[in-house]
């Protein structure tokens, strides 16, 4: 047995043995190296373990491609640990490849791993789907503290919670990289692309870093359930749902490539003559800051005053999609027709610049099968609210369905989508017990059609639904008049008035999220507890409404999901689930699924609206032109 030393500038030496040990606060950690493989002592160490740490060690991946799924990928090292051992595996050596499957196999074996990089790496390399078996300490971590700012990393959890082993680890790690990578490979982070993909694995500094990676998470697990008594019950739900979630992501969302790619290639084209316009009649492009500050002047000169122009925080004129298109809806006939032309040209290019963006998004995420990959974050924002990267598909719009139907069902099977009618109201008037906005949620009728006759009488107008509608939002997560006369273009003291006129309107609501603004910690009555922001104290009522229907919602998916496991559950965008299904059995989910998601909240009912969307994710109403796409490509 080998003692080496814990500073970071460990030799890199193998150990007679095969075995390192490293100390930190008293805490000893024997770390197995490949080179030290023994079977009959590694299945006596598994065999003494219910639960192992697991941790792998990869080529480096390319966030903005297939990750995982890319054909290059590799598992270089994976490793199992115990509180106190790790065992560090090479799946090149055939007895370990056979090892390793044998336990990542086993049915009874569970483990803890921190994030879903590690069940989507095994999955990679062996075919194997934890599933259920993972308990992730990330997520855990982020029950405890959903702020993401509290730090939820690895290295920063064991710090604070166990030593700065890992820390050092990790260090020496470093250390050996960049003394290691060739000349070319030592600028910016280039040393470690290179240490992921080539660093021996014989070396000492890469077999402590991964075998203590495994210990830590061991040990990790029982430090952090200690601060989930209270809401153990989450735990369990969270951790059904992240790998259902990972689940989606091994199994991947079919792109219509042949749309995709004929999609993307008319939008570079409209962008390229829309900046080739501009070029032609200024001489500079159309992306330059010279055009805001060429169109600004002559605004100026056609009398449009300062106070109608969207300006960024240094001063310059905005020319966001938005900000052109309300420049040319209020003031097109003020301007001359060439400044009109152009204003037009520019605002083609902000709005094809995010298509472009995200059509050469999915065509570089998709794997060699054409399938996207997409990482879903099950607890994402403070609220629990989902995110999804690789690409960002919860920020497709449903007003342009162009971007969804890139997306389709695999062959003989549909999508059925499902999303609640606007259940954060619904769940501010059942939190808050408001009566009016009660007696308007049981009437049937429009929320914000109501509530826009409320405030003006019957004979509203569009304007006013919509300003309603804003200041119904507004309200309930903290927003004051100087945002809402932004959003919907009135003046700010138009603004007041209306937020004056829906506080009387609604006046429980206001008091509730009164009370909630004082709270040092808001908890749902799921239990879930969300830290404070001493400065934005109003924001507690987000939190409150905007938590509590993510609870709903998952809550309605786990019912459906384990009553309907011939179900697919295929994505989740914010208040929507999609699954994918048999053409054959859409009528019938389509209704289980709307049931699923219709309840009621503290007596208040929560409606769902269903539908089968057919093939493809995002409904074209024009599908000859789709399907021209496609001939075309």
């Amino acid at each position: 047995m080998t003692i080496t030393p814990t500073a970071p500038t460990a030799p890199a030496t193998v150990a007679p043995d095969g075995c390192y040990v490293r100390e930190h606060d008293g805490h000893r950690m024997t770390v197995h190296s490949p080179a030290g493989f023994e079977p009959a002592a590694f299945a006596r160490f598994t065999a003494a373990e219910a639960m192992l740490g697991l941790d792998v060690e990869t080529s480096a991946i390319d966030d903005k491609g297939p990750r995982q799924f890319d054909p290059a990928f590799t598992v270089r090292l994976i490793q199992f640990g115990s509180p106190d051992q790790a065992w560090v595996l090479d799946p090149a050596d055939p007895d370990q490849h056979a090892a390793i499957r044998a336990t990542l196999a086993d049915p009874t074996r569970r483990f803890v791993t921190h994030t879903t990089y590690d069940p989507l790496a095994v999955w990679a390399a062996f075919g194997i789907a934890l599933g259920q078996r993972v308990i992730d300490t990330h997520l855990i971590s982020k029950l405890i503290d959903p702020d993401e700012r509290a730090g939820h990393g690895l290295k920063e959890l064991t710090g604070r919670h166990l030593d700065d082993g890992l820390q050092h680890a990790e260090a020496a790690l470093h250390a050996r990289m960049r003394a290691l990578a060739p000349p070319g490979h030592r600028a910016g982070n280039s040393w470690r692309t290179w240490g992921w993909n080539h660093l021996p694995t014989s070396e000492e500094a890469y077999v402590v870093y991964a075998g203590l990676d495994a210990v830590y998470v061991r040990r990790l697990l029982p430090v952090l359930l200690r601060h989930c008594l209270d809401f153990t019950h989450l735990v369990r739900m969270e951790q059904w749902l992240a790998a259902r979630a990972t689940a989606i992501t091994i199994r991947g969302l079919l792109l219509d490539r042949p749309y995709t790619a004929a999609l993307l290639d008319q939008i570079q084209r409209e962008h390229h003559t829309a900046e080739t316009h501009i070029q032609q009649a200024l001489g500079f492009p159309g992306g330059s800051p010279r055009f805001a500050a060429w169109l600004d002047d002559h605004l100026t000169e056609a009398g449009v005053s300062a106070a109608d122009l969207a300006r960024t925080p240094t001063g310059r004129l905005k020319v966001t999609a938005d900000t052109l298109t309300a420049l040319l809806g209020q003031h097109a006939d003020a301007l001359p027709e060439q400044v009109r032309e152009l204003l037009a040209a520019r605002r083609v290019m902000a709005a094809t610049s995010n298509l472009i963006a995200n059509l050469t998004a999915f065509l570089r995420a998709a794997d060699t099968a054409g399938r996207v990959h997409p990482q879903i974050n099950t607890l994402r924002a403070k609220t629990a609210r989902m995110s999804i990267t690789g690409p960002a598909l919860q920020t497709l719009k449903k007003h342009d369905p162009r971007l969804r139907h890139c997306f389709r069902a695999d062959p003989g099977h549909v999508l059925i989508s499902c999303d609640f009618s606007q259940v954060e109201v619904r769940v501010a008037a059942a939190l808050s017990g408001d009566p009016t906005l009660k007696r308007v949620i049981a009437s049937g009728t429009d929320i914000h059609d109501a509530t826009a006759a409320l405030m003006y009488g019957d004979g509203y107008t569009k304007e006013q639904r919509t300003i309603s509608k804003r200041c119904t939002f507004g309200t309930l997560y903290g927003g004051g008049a100087t945002a809402l006369a932004d959003q919907t273009g009135v003046t700010p003291e138009v603004a007041r008035q209306v937020i004056d006129r829906w506080q009387s309107t609604y006046p429980r609501v206001i008091a509730y999220t009164k009370r909630l603004a004082d709270q040092k910690t808001v908890t749902t009555p799921s239990g879930r507890r969300i830290p404070a922001d001493p400065a934005r104290g109003y924001a507690n009522g987000n939190y409150m409404v905007q938590s509590t229907a993510r609870d709903l919602l998952l809550a309605a998916v786990y019912t459906f999901a384990t009553t309907h496991p011939e179900a697919k559950l295929w994505l989740f965008v914010h208040d929507e689930v999609i699954i994918q299904t048999p053409e054959r059995d859409a009528e019938h989910l389509c209704v289980a699924l709307r049931q699923a998601m219709t309840t009621t909240f503290r007596g208040v009912p929560i409606v769902a609206d269903a539908e089968i969307l057919g093939t493809h994710w995002g409904h074209l109403p024009d599908q000859e032109r789709a399907d021209a796409y496609r001939e075309a490509a």
